[in-house]
């Protein structure tokens, strides 16, 4: 990874921030060297960063893990800013707000910050009293001005991260799309040629056979055999060509597996595996444009809804139906805005992407079904391999 990378990346994000706790807890315990509340401080510091490296390592297959390793965290910090009189514990709380940006979002991590702020002013409190509030509102104002910047760009990472994701996602649907209509227009292409060679050469092929076999009864001597001959190579060549017109009006196959693999190119997380071991042959066009519809808009709702780290889609054939799955093992977090999809005992109540797939497949004898499983949430659609539009 080239160095300007490297620097750019969340690598070297968790790196300087286990550095920057290691360096605080470092003067945190030396600044306690001299008194009895080394042991508690050494204790704090070192948990914190335990738990500030566990919080990096962990990843998103565990949600709970990570909002409890926070949590303890923020008991360790408040813990931290009462023991110590300094301010070095503001700088944790300074990197457990990035954290909580990452974690709940910007809207929820202000208030967080307006939480710890107050920590910071109370510990002020305690340690200094009442009689010195220049220092300690010149601390707060301080580090609550960094925790706003701190807050106010990773906030606006975030939403870079999450614009660039959207980009690639429909510059990747793009793709598929095309690559899909690319095979279409070579089918339909085909079917076109097949069509006037039949309607064409077919045509004058048989007139001709009809001439020569009129010519043959009035023919004579070696005449008549030369008309045989020519009656016989032409109704061959009528053969073969009937035998093209078939070859090219037969369906091509379609690879819907290839514009998958266009459609899910580049996406970090979650993990995506395809599975086409069982996959049947598809050469129906519209059948290949609903199965890619419908993993688009599962993706898209994995993607915006669903803190999932990996995502399975499978397709195969049973009882000459296709049937797509495709299955997460994120937990469905939704907003309550009336046009997506929301949570009510215990089941999924499908919002406009759903209801869209719903009447897309219905309108096709097919059926979809979703629902949460114990690993996350699924997705099946099942269709039938002769579907028309």
């Amino acid at each position: 990874m080239p160095l300007k990378d490297y620097i750019n990346s969340d690598y070297a994000l968790n790196a300087s921030g286990i550095l920057v706790t290691l360096l605080v807890g470092s003067l945190s315990i030396y600044s306690s060297q001299d008194s009895n509340i080394l042991p508690l401080v050494s204790f704090l510091a070192v948990a914190q960063l335990f738990c500030f490296s566990f919080f990096l390592a962990s990843t998103d297959d565990h949600p709970l893990r990570l909002r409890v390793l926070f949590w303890i965290e923020a008991v360790l910090i408040i813990a931290l800013h009462f023991v110590i009189n300094n301010s070095f514990a503001g700088i944790l709380s300074i990197i457990w707000i990035v954290q909580s940006a990452e974690l709940y979002g910007p809207r929820r991590s202000s208030w967080l910050l307006a939480a710890s702020l107050m920590v910071l002013v109370g510990s002020q409190f305690y340690h200094l009293g009442g009689g010195r509030l220049i220092d300690i509102a010149a601390t707060s104002l301080s580090f609550g001005l960094f925790m706003v910047f701190a807050l106010s760009a990773v906030s606006r990472s975030i939403r870079e991260r999450e614009l660039r994701e959207e980009a690639r996602a429909l510059n990747n649907e793009l793709i598929a799309t095309r690559e899909l209509l690319s095979q279409s227009a070579a089918q339909s292409e085909r079917v076109r040629i097949a069509r006037d060679l039949h309607d064409i050469l077919g045509h004058h092929m048989t007139a001709l056979i009809l001439n020569l076999e009129v010519a043959k009864h009035k023919a004579e001597g070696e005449a008549q055999e030369k008309v045989e001959q020519s009656l016989a190579m032409a109704k061959l060549l009528l053969g073969d060509l009937r035998t093209t017109v078939s070859e090219l009006r037969e369906d091509d196959i379609i690879e819907l597996e290839q514009s998958i693999r266009q459609l899910i190119a580049g996406i970090p997380k979650p993990q995506i595996t395809l599975d086409f071991s069982n996959a049947p042959t598809i050469r129906n066009v519209e059948l290949a444009e609903i199965l890619l519809r419908c993993t688009q808009e599962a993706i898209t709702n994995v993607l915006r809804h669903s803190k999932a780290s990996h995502c399975r889609i499978e397709l195969r054939e049973h009882d000459n139906k296709c049937i797509l799955t495709i299955e997460d093992n994120g937990i469905l977090t939704l907003p309550k805005a009336s046009n997506k999809a929301t949570i009510a005992d215990n089941a999924v109540v499908p919002g406009n992407g759903l209801t869209g797939m719903k009447e897309r497949i219905k309108m096709n004898d097919g059926l979809l079904s979703f629902q949460r499983t114990k690993k996350g949430f699924q997705v099946m659609v099942e269709l039938k391999m002769d579907v028309t539009q």
